[in-house]
């Protein structure tokens, strides 16, 4: 029973929505000489009983859903390590590029400075950009929607502090 609820966890955290038949390819691997006879409708069946029957608990479902948080935030985590490391060394491999193309003419002789090019810089606060919002992106996702800070329009709205007052 945890099994079955595992798999559609992992697979709605992961993609947002709940595919079934993505949850019975992912049951099958991790299960495969389990319930041979045993498809992806009758596993969403087996899933809709488990929970309308509370078969487990809210606390076991809730167990489930943290291990599953946990795992996917350390993936999210050494997948974004590994793709700042390889930007900054292929920056690093353009800079010593332009700087050996400045070397070779005649004119890069005159003017040869430590300093990257303007396009360079702009590359280099576009990745950062990116990287903040795909940290910011991971860190928001995992949060419960009442986690979540609110808009700074729902902080100021007259009718909204009216209706919480009551």
């Amino acid at each position: 029973m945890k099994e079955v609820v595992w798999c559609f966890t992992y697979i709605k955290e992961m993609t947002l929505r709940e595919n079934y038949k993505e949850v019975y390819k992912l049951w099958r691997e991790r299960n495969p000489g389990a319930r041979i006879n045993l498809d992806a409708k009758a596993l969403l069946k087996q899933k809709n009983f488990i929970l309308k029957a509370q078969r487990l608990t809210a606390v076991e479902i809730d167990e489930i859903r943290e291990n599953i948080r946990l795992e996917i935030g350390e993936a999210t985590e050494n997948y974004t390590n590994e793709v700042n490391r390889d930007r900054t060394d292929t920056n690093d491999i353009e800079y010593q590029k332009r700087d050996k193309e400045n070397e070779n003419t005649d004119c890069g002789k005159a003017q040869i400075t430590k300093h990257p090019s303007a396009k360079g810089e702009q590359h280099t606060v576009k990745n950062k950009l990116k990287e903040y919002l795909q940290i910011m992106w991971h860190k928001v996702r995992f949060l419960q929607i009442s986690e979540r800070e609110k808009l700074p329009r729902l902080k100021t709205n007259s009718k909204l502090i009216k209706f919480k007052k009551k």
